[in-house]
């Protein structure tokens, strides 16, 4: 009898595994090509046929092609009839776990300024005490009279609300994606694949879905050394970083919504830092937490928790 219930047990497993697998592909064909024919007819048309009144509204197409990760899990779920149970949404902010929050809240910043600070040694001819990128940007919309001193009130303004509240104003959007990657993908991959190789592939799987408005400069510009391809190998490299960090604050409260918090963290004070440049820094490389020298921290960071979860699974063992 026991032996029957062992060998139920194990393909039980074994469907549930192969079921998993076949979610976990059409996923990916879902988030990949809505996405994709999304962002080449609202983003990457419109910049390549010079349409300006597409391109004025980038940020508003960028925003909502924030929300297909998510809508994608709930197709998956509804297509396969797996339904929208363990839907990984809960607070969980039992035994603990609020500490995960915190980090999620003000840990992605601080990183962040720490970023900013080793770009500024490492390029110190891109810092402008007197704020000329931000003035410029307000010159350029019409604002004139703006004194360096009050540009330097108005970004410490600004970092100060993207700390404290930037999380909150940014966790619609973010919600859209961390549902997506951390809420589902992530809840998949996490029993098949060891920490390091979790943390790699969803990185680069992250990354890649980025593969649109990277092409068009989005985050880096076109104007580098070894346009697109580095780009793209940055953007792949921050994702796994910061992508490690909000799995991390996942597995350990079984709950999204700290990659959503933290999420909104990171794009509330990410371009905090351009505005200290003289001509908005090299993008590639910084200020913003996205460049290769300013996301030091964050990959540090990332090898760090990573670290601690192999270490964990080794203690469970």
């Amino acid at each position: 009898m026991e032996n029957k219930d062992n060998k139920d047990n194990k393909e039980n497993k074994d469907n549930k595994d192969n079921m998993d697998g076949k979610r976990i592909a059409l996923y990916l064909v879902l988030v990949f090509s809505l996405t994709y024919i999304y962002e080449y007819v609202f983003v990457v048309s419109p910049i390549r046929a010079g349409d300006g009144a597409n391109v004025a509204n980038m940020s508003l197409w960028v925003a909502i092609a924030m929300f297909f990760p998510a809508l994608c899990a709930a197709l998956t779920r509804l297509i396969t009839g797996e339904g929208f149970g363990s839907s990984c949404i809960s607070f969980n902010l039992k035994e603990g776990r609020y500490r995960y929050y915190l980090l999620a809240w003000f840990l992605p910043g601080i990183m962040t300024l720490i970023g900013i600070f080793i770009y500024f040694i490492c390029f110190g001819d891109d810092f402008s005490y007197d704020m000329k990128f931000m003035i410029d940007t307000y010159a350029g919309q019409g604002i004139t009279g703006i004194t360096p001193e009050a540009a330097r009130k108005s970004a410490i303004s600004k970092a100060i609300t993207a700390f404290l509240i930037g999380p909150i104003l940014n966790c619609l959007t973010c919600f859209g994606e961390e549902w997506g990657w951390r809420g589902y993908l992530l809840q998949k991959l996490k029993s098949r694949l060891k920490p390091l190789s979790l943390m790699i592939i969803t990185g680069i799987i992250w990354g890649l879905w980025h593969l649109p408005l990277t092409l068009v400069g989005h985050n880096y510009g076109t104007d580098y050394a070894g346009y697109p391809y580095l780009g793209i190998l940055a953007m792949i490299l921050f994702c796994f970083s910061i992508g490690t960090f909000f799995s991390f604050v996942t597995l350990k409260t079984d709950s999204c919504i700290p990659a959503v918090i933290g999420h909104g963290a990171v794009n509330s004070i990410g371009s905090l830092g351009i505005l200290f440049t003289n001509d908005g820094g090299r993008m590639l490389l910084g200020p913003s937490p996205t460049g290769i020298v300013s996301g030091i921290p964050i990959l540090i960071l990332a090898v760090i928790l990573i670290w601690f979860l192999i270490n964990n699974e080794e203690k469970e063992k």
